[in-house]
């Protein structure tokens, strides 16, 4: 008789990253560019030790998004719309993240930074682990929560 594996459901996390230190902000554009945000979808419930003792959640890139100043807002359209194209479109990866950041971040539920999408509500034994997250990964990226 063959047992069946019993899968920990998954625990969606949508987080918004502050990742301006990881860009190279033209001269030019740096009066108008507050801070670029990074969102990545995350299961709490899948850990992962990447050599070390330390767990961390595995980050799934959903998009970039820049926050203008002041300044930045009163610009013409064309102008804040190259800023988008500029520094909202580069490649970005998937990254690991220790579980303490994450969890820190969550727990202070700041607004615009934390968002709970819960468990997809999908017969497991249709959709394997992956579809469901990258299900969950298509929607995010077409309904932006932050």
């Amino acid at each position: 008789m063959c047992e069946t594996e019993v899968r920990t459901p998954i625990d969606a996390y949508a987080v918004a990253l502050d990742e301006t230190a990881n860009y190279a902000i033209e001269e030019a554009d740096r009066p108008y560019v507050k801070r670029i945000i990074g969102v990545y979808l995350l299961d709490r419930n899948q850990r992962t030790h990447c050599c070390e003792l330390t767990p961390s959640y595995w980050l799934i890139h959903l998009y970039d998004q820049v926050v203008l100043t002041e300044a930045g807002n009163a610009l013409d359209e064309s102008a804040v719309d190259a800023l988008y194209e500029k520094y909202e479109h580069c490649d970005s990866q998937d990254i690991y993240v220790h579980c303490h950041s994450i969890d820190a971040l969550i727990k202070r539920d700041e607004k615009w930074t934390v968002y709970h999408y819960g468990n997809p509500e999908v017969d497991e034994d249709d959709v394997d682990y992956d579809n469901q997250m990258e299900g969950i990964r298509e929607y995010l990226c077409g309904n932006c929560p932050f």
